[in-house]
């Protein structure tokens, strides 16, 4: 009866936030203080060359060019008013979507006439990016192969940062860089504050995408069947065909973020509660948002526990999942 006491604490399915609160890790109880602010849209970037630019955030992270316009001359007043050298001549700028994360927009200038020379991390102004990897030793050594040179090596947060790892690396053009990640989050969310830092490996979007009854059932089946595997090595390819590799996942005991951390925190579940089982209750959905109703317990008692999954799919995959529960075994006397 101990393992069924502990059950509220133990089991993989645990209470989450309300989702007025939370929808794919997204805080949405903040109050803008200017009238209409919702977030950041996107970062400017000035480069020397264009095209070297785009090229190198498309190839190297798979960033997409969505716009571009100019060549633009600017008049005088212009120039004045941004702080933009006299002789400088047209600008273009292209917009490039950046995965889950804010947009960024490149600059460039022609002729190129500004400084390029690299501020001074300490001047006003002088800023810096960083790029959010759920696997960040991977990434590393994908760039150093591209012939990418890297100023530090991986650093490890304490504290507040606790959990994260950065490090920074040199763009063409002179400039750094950041890689980060915190899979399993950071120091500070232990202390469950009111609002968290954005984090673009939960990010989720609704869309229009729809899946008919048929999917959704086969979906449910092939969902149970991960759940009840046993095997961490057989359950792998098989949480890959139904889950994104960066999977953010979301219940009491905090955040999960990829599938080798779901998968090992599967084996947990299985491991605190032997012999339990997953079974399907319904599946419904609106556009590509999934509820998955679910029971967990022995084979005596099946519906011993019940809940339900919050699934925002991507591509027929699971990006998020939020668990909530429905019903819990009642406290041993």
């Amino acid at each position: 009866m101990k393992m069924i006491n502990n059950i509220s604490r133990n089991i993989v399915s645990g209470i989450v936030a309300p989702l007025a609160l939370t929808v794919g890790g997204f805080n949405t109880s903040a109050k803008a203080q200017a009238p209409g602010i919702v977030g950041i849209d996107h970062v400017g970037i000035n480069v020397p060359n264009l095209e070297q630019g785009v090229q190198f955030f498309h190839d190297l992270f798979g960033f997409e060019q969505v716009t571009k316009l100019g060549p633009f001359a600017m008049d005088a007043n212009w120039k004045k008013n941004f702080h933009i050298h006299d002789n400088a001549g047209a600008v273009t700028v292209v917009m490039m979507r950046a995965g889950d994360g804010s947009n960024i927009e490149l600059f460039g200038y022609t002729p190129p006439v500004g400084s390029t020379v690299q501020p001074y991390r300490d001047d006003i102004s002088a800023t810096h990016i960083s790029l959010y990897t759920t696997d960040i030793k991977a990434t590393k050594a994908f760039l150093e192969s591209k012939g990418i040179q890297f100023l530090t090596d991986i650093n490890a947060g304490m504290f507040d940062t606790e959990g994260e790892s950065w490090v920074y690396f040199e763009t063409p053009w002179g400039a750094s860089i950041e890689l980060n990640s915190y899979p399993n989050g950071k120091g500070y969310e232990k202390q469950k504050p009111a609002v968290k830092l954005w984090n673009p490996a939960t990010a989720a979007q609704l869309t229009t995408e729809t899946y008919n009854k048929a999917f959704l059932q086969s979906f449910a089946v092939k969902q149970v069947a991960v759940w009840n595997e046993t095997d961490s090595v057989a359950r792998l390819p098989k949480l890959k065909e139904i889950y994104q590799n960066d999977i953010a996942f979301f219940d009491e005991e905090g955040s999960t973020n990829g599938i080798a951390s779901l998968n090992a925190r599967i084996s947990k579940l299985q491991q605190q509660n032997a012999r339990f089982k997953f079974s399907l209750i319904k599946i419904d959905n609106s556009n590509n948002m999934v509820r998955y109703y679910w029971n967990y317990g022995p084979a005596s008692k099946p519906n011993l526990i019940s809940g339900m999954d919050l699934i925002i799919l991507e591509g027929g995959k699971i990006r998020t999942l939020n668990v909530f529960l429905d019903k819990l075994p009642p406290a041993a006397k």
